[in-house]
């Protein structure tokens, strides 16, 4: 089943083109990198992905036209955790959390209930960030946060998931426990309209160690187009990262390999 798909998309900001006719089906289950140099278009390709930005073209969320969805349904769906956050920095991260559930709490309750409160809990300990949930958010450190809004997303419990640079100031640990946490999510189903659809995830990752332990398929974009998709493994045994990147990755990362390995 095809959960989103891109048909000859164009988009970008204001009068800045940055997507140029693109092309993109995922389907249930799937993993996916989004991989490419800065400013390839890699942000702007998840936001249209979840309908969060104006765009010319066909866009398909699990077989409906998203141009006619509520935004209740899509974020029923999607839950996006950008690379840039605006929020009220007033919140404690158990608040900020909690704000990931608005689309799953029924209208008109005085406030969340206990499986709200037992679903914020665990995303918040599956995260690392149980022992924070009374901090306010701009008390934080960078890689705090980063944890903070992940579990927000993951509160949302969507069968989509799309991340914009999950492990961006994270340590080595925290980024290990991330990638494992979400390999076990994947391996999970989510209710969605009555029906348990297989979770589905795709991210921007710069670190193509991280996105490995993850992915399974690449999808690699440059100057506002998907110039490669294929299988990830397939993608680091070639020259299709040398030539996305305009650098020898291969050969760099064949390097660092050696140096762990002494």
């Amino acid at each position: 089943m095809s959960l989103i798909e891109l048909k000859n998309i164009s988009a970008g900001y204001a009068k800045t083109p940055v997507l140029k006719g693109v092309n993109l089906t995922i389907a249930e289950g799937e993993s996916v990198m989004i991989g490419g140099p800065n400013g390839a278009g890699k942000t702007t390709l998840l936001r249209v992905a979840a309908s969060l930005l104006p765009y010319e073209g066909e866009l398909t969320l699990a077989g409906s036209d998203a141009s006619s969805m509520r935004r209740r349904d899509i974020a029923s769906l999607i839950a996006l955790m950008p690379q840039t956050q605006d929020m009220y920095f007033s919140y404690t991260v158990g608040q900020a959390v909690m704000l990931g559930r608005y689309v799953r709490m029924r209208r008109g309750l005085a406030g969340p209930t206990a499986e709200d409160k037992e679903t914020v809990d665990r995303v918040m300990n599956d995260c690392g960030v149980y022992e924070l949930k009374d901090r306010l958010l701009s008390e934080l450190s960078g890689g705090q946060l980063q944890r903070a809004l992940l579990a927000r997303t993951f509160a949302q419990q969507t069968p989509v998931v799309l991340l914009d640079e999950p492990g961006n100031n994270l340590d080595v640990r925290y980024r290990a426990e991330l990638t494992d946490y979400m390999a076990a999510w994947l391996e999970g189903t989510t209710d969605y309209n009555g029906k348990k659809i297989r979770n589905t995830l795709a991210g921007v990752f710069h670190d193509l160690g991280e996105a490995a332990r993850i992915c399974r398929r690449g999808v690699f974009v440059k100057d506002g187009q998907i110039v490669a998709d294929m299988g990830l493994q397939e993608a680091f045994n070639s020259k299709v990262l040398n030539e996305v990147y305009d650098f020898d990755v291969i050969s760099y990362k064949r390097a660092e390999s050696t140096f762990w390995n002494s």
